[in-house]
């Protein structure tokens, strides 16, 4: 994507500030408290603002790989490279999905599920057709050995480097044009950065035998985490971003609700109270044992509930405490593998269990091409049908 020219950005993001201003974008608004605020990570998500229900739907990056020819790892080593391809998808979404995704009017640098490892010195490989990961073969943490930690700064890391360069770029790129470059923010929580620093199964053993060194190790995450949201609202002069908590290491019979009380919570609880916001709560774990402890953490906004989590019990806690839910499908099971009446069955079960008693959205996302792209897509297209039909919150005729 080295050919990528400064008229063709300027073009795509023209492009992209209509689809943001269009009347059907401005009518989605409606259905989210957050359609005014940055949501700063790469792929926006809502936080309801209705007990009645709406739907948003995405692929992954490797989804957009394939169907929009966005080239990985490509679309990590540039800023043009990133802004271009994230503009294009953007215009793939609002052209093939008809649900109630908002587009706002922010563009971003970014990393994935890597970025907060990497800001502590974890290595970074780049699979061909799908988002960067943490070298899991090779995790920084080979033992129980914490000054190897590199020590947190926005540039003192290759990839922080990288990011850095990647929104001054960005900035460049998108000055004048409506759209803001939005600077990375850390999204995963402590313990999942753990995992990826020391690696599951290790960690697991750790907090078995080695109980001390995991809070070490949380100790010091936590505290890099904050350190980062300060340096970042200095650099920016702003204010600390809300925190986002994406746990998808959290969930049982990996850890009891016990083990999450002692060795998670409290330093979640710690991030939620310098943030002052939690946006999100994400672990596509089963999380039904966490609900009552999660619901303690600090002004947190949403929660998001998996595919094996149960809707039922989550309403019931998080509906008492206003806090609203991001309800996500499977992709494979109740999407590729299902029916369109399965389908509309799923999704009734959803609408009934949380209709007039919590705050709410269902989203499908995470969708690869595991078939065929023609195939894939027809399915999505079905489950796409099947929404409108149970929710009523697209006209079909736009």
């Amino acid at each position: 994507m080295s050919d990528i020219t400064e008229t063709d950005i300027r073009m795509v993001l023209e492009r992209y500030l209509r689809i943001c201003e269009s009347p059907e974008n401005q009518r989605n608004a409606r259905y989210w408290t957050n359609a005014g605020e940055p949501w700063l990570i790469e792929r926006w998500r809502g936080v309801p603002a209705a007990k009645s229900g709406a739907f948003t739907m995405a692929l992954d990056i490797a989804g957009y790989s394939k169907v929009v020819d966005i080239p990985c790892p490509a679309y990590y080593e540039t800023a043009e490279a990133q802004l271009y391809g994230q503009m294009r998808y953007h215009f793939w979404e609002a052209e093939f999905f008809r649900c109630n995704r908002f587009f706002d009017t922010t563009a971003f640098a970014s990393l994935g599920a890597v970025w907060e490892a990497s800001l502590f010195g974890a290595n970074t490989i780049f699979p061909d057709g799908q988002a960067p990961w943490v070298d899991m073969r090779n995790p920084l943490l080979k033992n129980r050995d914490l000054s190897v930690l590199r020590t947190i700064g926005l540039k003192s890391a290759r990839m922080a480097a990288r990011m850095h360069q990647f929104y001054e770029r960005m900035c460049e790129l998108t000055e004048g044009s409506g759209i803001r470059a939005m600077y990375p923010t850390c999204l995963r929580g402590p313990y999942s950065v753990a995992t990826q620093l020391r690696e599951t199964t290790s960690l697991l053993m750790d907090i078995l035998d080695a109980p001390q060194f995991v809070h070490d190790l949380m100790r010091r995450i936590t505290d890099g985490l904050m350190v980062h949201a300060q340096q970042r609202a200095e650099y920016l002069g702003e204010e600390v971003a809300p925190a986002k908590l994406f746990n998808d290491e959290i969930g049982t019979p990996m850890l009891s609700k016990a083990m999450y009380e002692d060795f998670i919570l409290p330093y979640e609880t710690e991030l939620a109270e310098f943030h002052k916001t939690v946006t999100y709560w994400h672990s596509c774990g089963v999380t039904d044992d966490f609900y009552k402890s999660v619901a303690t953490i600090p002004n947190l906004r949403m929660m998001h509930v998996g595919p094996w989590s149960s809707v039922e019990k989550a309403v019931d806690v998080f509906g008492k405490a206003d806090i609203a839910l991001d309800i996500c499908v499977n992709s494979t099971a109740d999407v590729y593998d299902r029916t369109p009446d399965e389908m509309r069955t799923k999704l009734q079960a959803i609408k009934t269990a949380c209709d007039g008693k919590v705050r709410y959205a269902v989203r499908a996302d995470g969708f690869q091409i595991v078939d065929t792209i023609e195939r894939d897509l027809e399915k999505i297209s079905q489950w796409n049908d099947a929404a409108i039909d149970v929710f009523g919150t697209v006209n079909r005729e736009t």
